[in-house]
């Protein structure tokens, strides 16, 4: 092979001072020969220097990306081509020729700045990810919404149509009439936090998680929902029994998993003689509390039992099959862990677990 002419050397240390934003450089022949190269070019292919200089370019290409040797002819324009890189261990990586055209000693080569586009293309993966994450996000976020901003409403219509009711009686109760009405603008009240909510979260990303008692969480969510289970004919009894019970939360979220669990036992047992619910607390493990929700309903079918906690799983004719799958992922974003089994007594018990607080 012919000595690299020390002009070429010159024009290869111009091309490095001038390219810093490349990751290489490589001055070719018309064959397509390698006549020169920097340290950087040879790195980024795995190899030493003395490996390339005077062998085929097309030992630092795979097979299908060797078209580039149609435009190495004197007079070539210079040219800006995206093909990918083989390295020495065989793996291959995106890159980026900028091919010009100089002549030495009545010769041409063709120096080619190279820039490794493997971080670009990460980045441009991630970033097609996260707009696809991004639309799933507001896809869920409002099914989701709808699905939360439904049990508080209902709840209200049912204590405006208790408090309707009351008014027409020969002698209402002004102070049930009152109780009735404090019991909706707390249903205002719980929209507006899940409204709040959902702004932080959007702002921030995340929701804000205090020191809460769970037993008081979760006697407050029963509240919500006991216009509910009377409307129903269904008893419920509550033993939250479990102390200590201070843990680490988003108490709307926690509140929101279990007006979301005992909506759904009382819709399980609208049909059933017997109806009863009894939601409960307890110590296990010595640093985890446990909640249940049980009923006397029908029980699971079969064809759901595994796909319980799934986007879009329900057992209900209008229902929208998110509330189970938002229950799960706040329970998981709080270490904790949701699932359901039967009711020896007959039924399903929903339970989750969360991590006590450090003392």
């Amino acid at each position: 092979m012919a000595p690299v002419p020390a002009s070429v050397e010159g024009r290869l240390d111009l091309a490095a001072t001038m390219a810093g934003a490349f990751d290489g450089i490589v001055a070719l022949d018309v064959r397509g020969t390698v006549r020169a190269l920097d340290a950087e070019a040879a790195a980024l292919f795995g190899y030493a220097l003395d490996e390339v200089i005077g062998q085929d370019f097309e030992m630092l290409t795979p097979e299908s990306d060797r078209s580039y040797r149609d435009d190495l002819h004197p007079g070539t324009p210079s040219l800006r081509r995206r093909i990918d890189g083989l390295r020495k261990d065989g793996s291959i990586f995106p890159m980026e020729l900028c091919v010009s055209e100089v002549v030495c000693d009545r010769e041409s080569l063709f120096i080619s700045l190279i820039r490794d586009l493997s971080q670009r293309r990460r980045f441009e993966q991630g970033v097609y990810e996260l707009q696809a994450n991004r639309l799933d996000l507001i896809e869920n976020m409002a099914a989701g919404l709808a699905h939360e901003l439904k049990q508080p409403l209902t709840a209200i219509g049912a204590y405006l149509n208790f408090a309707r009711r009351q008014l027409k009686e020969k002698s209402p109760s002004v102070e049930k009439v009152a109780e009735l009405l404090d019991n909706a603008d707390a249903q205002v009240f719980r929209i507006s936090e899940i409204m709040d909510n959902l702004r932080q979260f959007i702002a921030r990303g995340e929701t804000t998680k205090t020191p809460q008692h769970l037993n008081a969480v979760i006697r407050t969510a029963c509240e919500f929902t006991d216009a509910l289970a009377r409307q129903h004919s269904i008893k419920t009894t509550v033993d939250l029994a479990a102390l200590p019970d201070m843990v680490v939360i988003n108490k709307v979220q926690i509140q929101q998993v279990v007006v979301n669990l005992k909506r759904n036992a009382v819709e399980a047992m609208q049909n059933c003689e017997r109806r009863e619910m009894r939601v409960s607390t307890r110590l296990i493990d010595g640093n985890l509390i446990r909640a249940d929700v049980a009923d006397t309903g029908p029980g699971l079918p079969e064809e759901v039992k595994a796909r319980l906690f799934g986007q879009f799983t329900t057992t209900k004719p209008h229902g929208l099959g998110v509330g189970l799958s938002i229950s799960r992922s706040i329970i998981e974003a709080h270490k904790g862990k949701i699932w359901a089994e039967p009711n020896p007594g007959g039924g399903v018990v929903f339970s989750f677990v969360l991590p006590l607080a450090d003392n």
